[in-house]
């Protein structure tokens, strides 16, 4: 029988916290700032109460980053990070590809080295095979 984890109830109102301390807003501000009751993220940061699942989102849009980022905690990319991989995705892969290129400093043959060491690098274009 496999074990549950116990739910860390302390995890959601640090991440909270910590967020706000960050972006030097009070519990307060951010409580009004979200359309809440006054004492409502005091309450969640007291441990007396969970924010709903709606909650979490407008806090998570507040501080502008995804329900992922924050329980990622510490580990989670930032915002910069993030806006660079969405714009990655929008790229063709030549576009990525030379961008790429530029950032290993646009030389072919060490990046075909590095292409023959890491089998997770991106391909080469077929012009730029050798």
């Amino acid at each position: 029988m496999d074990k549950k984890r116990p739910l860390d109830t302390k995890f959601i109102p640090e991440r909270i916290t910590k967020l706000r301390m960050e972006h030097n807003v009070s519990e307060y501000q951010l409580s009004l700032d979200l359309g809440f009751s006054k004492g409502y993220i005091q309450a969640i940061s007291s441990g007396n109460i969970l924010p709903s699942l709606g909650a979490l989102y407008k806090i998570c849009e507040y501080f502008e980053i995804t329900p992922e980022q924050f329980f990622a905690g510490e580990n989670s990319d930032t915002k910069l990070l993030g806006d660079l991989l969405g714009a990655l995705r929008e790229m063709s892969e030549e576009e990525q590809y030379t961008l790429y290129h530029f950032l290993k400093g646009g030389k072919l043959p060490e990046l075909r080295a590095l292409k023959n060491l890491n089998p997770e690098s991106p391909e080469l274009p077929p012009q730029e095979r050798g």
